[in-house]
């Protein structure tokens, strides 16, 4: 869309000098003593937008006509000439600068006229390409089309205004207004406009829709009941993002712990398995030392029968002549000396065995002690897996005691998460009720009280965060963390409500709302004129660590330059900022600035002296 930038302003009269200023089309900074017209500049800018009066001053005596020079961003030059009190406001499609006697491309009335087009309101609103756009006048629903000086309210702020505990959106403090005045801010803020009033509907589809709306509105009240936390959704979304962030962070510690505690644990079972093969292995060998301890004694007794055998057959040698004892023959069948040969070999052979089974015996004595051996070492390892198991039993019982609280936190957060997602369902239902409501609402017999303040949300958070980068860009303290409120038209700061902030901060957030505004729409290629006027944004604020300085210029001097800075290096179209104060010197190079009436200034103030003329 097209966007207006203010050349000049210029006071003319008979038999006296011009008075002007020609204005930066970025920054321009008017600032000197009190009672210098610098106010009475941006007033005069009011007057020449179609504001209906503006008080003469002393300074301003002689002085009859008003030019006020235009530009469109499309190149299109004009100049507006008013005289002091008039009526009527004269167009012509080029730079003018002084009194002229040629006929005016245009003659519009002052006052807005929906009805016809000889009005400058309808005529500015053409130049931008949005005239015939639809707000709401009231809450019964009345469409009426969108009026120049609704827009110039937003974009030209008295000093008044500024500090005033009234919302920036409620630009004439008439209550009656509000209602429309939402609803300009909400075409603004996302571009739509309010749609045509509908046909009228038949006498059944009224009952119908009458039906429908008050099951709808039965299920809306019953929906609204269900909602436990006092937030709205943003604050809700912003609740769950931290939330979020604190679960990620309790879910990784006890992720930790708990992979650690895996490791305990699985040191745990191979220490049972372990012990267990120790164990089995343990009674495997006093199994085997049992029963080599009875192969023992069978050896041992092996070893005592064959001696007495050995030493009964030397005996058996000496016996009187008979039946041979070792073989059974009769003396008549046996041979010379047939005795002393058997008995010979008889204790040869028990020798022998005897050998055999002391060899046995001694092999078997060397497994038995090898047994032992592995039997004590076996009982050694077990004391020591016994030892370890009760270590690791120990940590386990620590890691546990650390992870009781973490799992509880845990616990808590999740369900924490759980009653903030379900509070944001419930705020979705609504919506859908609302609006299913809205669109029966052009069936029922009585519209229902017209939504000014239907913002779409993802407009709403846009704005808060445009006002929020602005606010941290000028340095104010605080987190600067910026909501709107659609139903009221209050902004907050950091929870809290710009009217409880004192004067200071009342105008340096206004400042911030109508700077944020003209560089999020134009940015975006939203509703704009295209120019801000600031009266005094910066002159009151006081920093909050010196609460007891009596200077009257109680800003702190970072905050303003950081001010002007932004202005200058991120201009949200043309500014014009009016202020008691000096601005910082970094600035003079880079904007257009007039002093009236300080030290080393040419100029005592917006009109030339009298002796001048």
């Amino acid at each position: 869309m097209n966007r207006l930038t203010l050349v000049h302003l210029t006071f003319l009269g008979m038999g006296r000098p011009p008075a002007a200023v020609e204005f930066g089309p970025g920054l321009t900074v008017i600032y000197g003593a009190s009672d210098r017209g610098k106010s009475y500049v941006e007033e005069a800018i009011d007057y020449m937008l179609g504001a209906s009066k503006l008080e003469s001053i002393p300074e301003g005596e002689g002085y009859t006509r008003i030019l006020l020079g235009l530009r469109a961003s499309d190149g299109q030059i004009l100049t507006l000439s008013r005289t002091l009190g008039g009526t009527v406001i004269d167009v012509f499609n080029h730079d003018l600068r002084e009194i002229t006697s040629a006929p005016a491309d245009a003659m519009l009335q002052f006052k807005h006229n929906a009805k016809s087009k000889n009005n400058i309101s309808r005529f500015l609103l053409g130049v931008l390409g949005i005239d015939g756009r639809r707000i709401l006048q009231n809450s019964r629903g009345v469409v009426v089309p969108l009026n120049f000086r609704d827009l110039a309210r937003l974009a030209v702020i008295n000093d008044t205004r500024m500090a005033d505990k009234r919302s920036p959106v409620f630009g004439t403090g008439l209550p009656q207004n509000e209602t429309k005045e939402k609803s300009v801010f909400k075409l603004l803020l996302s571009g739509q406009e309010e749609p045509a009033p509908p046909t009228a509907p038949s006498k059944l589809q009224k009952q119908v829709g009458k039906g429908k709306i008050e099951v709808l509105e039965q299920l809306i009240a019953e929906s609204r009941s269900k909602l436990t936390i006092s937030a709205n959704q943003t604050q809700l979304r912003e609740q769950l993002t931290r939330l979020q962030l604190s679960l990620s962070e309790a879910t990784a510690a006890v992720g930790q712990l708990a992979a650690s505690r895996s490791d305990l644990v699985r040191y745990r079972r191979e220490a049972d398995a372990e012990a267990d093969t120790n164990r089995q292995r343990a009674d495997e060998v006093r199994q085997l030392l049992a029963r080599f301890a009875l192969l023992r004694q069978q050896y041992e007794s092996d070893m005592d029968r064959l001696q007495m055998v050995g030493e009964a057959g030397t005996l058996l040698g000496y016996f009187q002549t008979g039946t041979c004892v070792f073989c059974g023959a009769e003396p008549q069948h046996q041979h010379l000396q047939h005795q002393l040969a058997e008995t010979s070999q008889l204790a040869a052979a028990v020798s022998a065995e005897m050998r055999k089974t002391a060899d046995l015996n001694s092999d078997l004595l060397t497994t038995i002690e090898d047994l032992e051996s592995q039997a004590e070492k076996l009982d050694a390892e077990h004391v020591l897996q016994h030892e370890r198991r009760a270590n690791n039993d120990n940590d386990l019982r620590s890691l546990d005691a650390r992870l009781v609280p973490l799992n509880a936190d845990t616990t808590e957060l999740l369900t924490a998460r759980s009653q903030v997602e379900r509070e944001l369902a419930v705020h979705a239902q609504i919506e859908q009720l609302e609006d299913l409501k809205a669109s029966l609402s052009s069936m029922a017999p009585t519209p229902p009280p017209a939504r000014a303040d239907g913002i779409p949300a993802v407009d709403v958070v846009d704005f808060e965060q445009t006002i929020h980068r602005t606010l941290e860009a000028w340095r104010v303290p605080g987190r600067n963390a910026a909501t709107y409120d659609p139903t009221s038209a209050e902004i907050s700061v950091d929870g809290r409500l710009r009217r409880s902030r004192g004067r200071g901060m009342r105008s340096i957030i206004h400042a911030a709302f109508a700077v944020s505004l003209a560089r999020r729409n134009i940015a975006r290629g939203l509703i704009h004129p295209g120019f801000v006027v600031l009266d005094s944004p910066v002159l009151t604020y006081r920093r909050p660590e010196d609460p007891e300085e009596a200077k009257p210029e109680l800003m702190t001097y970072d905050v303003v330059e950081s001010f002007y800075r932004d202005l200058l290096d991120h201009p949200p179209g043309q500014v014009i900022v009016i202020e008691n104060n000096t601005p910082p010197e970094v600035i003079m190079d880079r904007a257009t600035v007039y002093a009236f009436s300080v030290d080393g200034s040419a100029r005592r103030g917006f009109f030339p002296p009298t002796d001048q003329g």
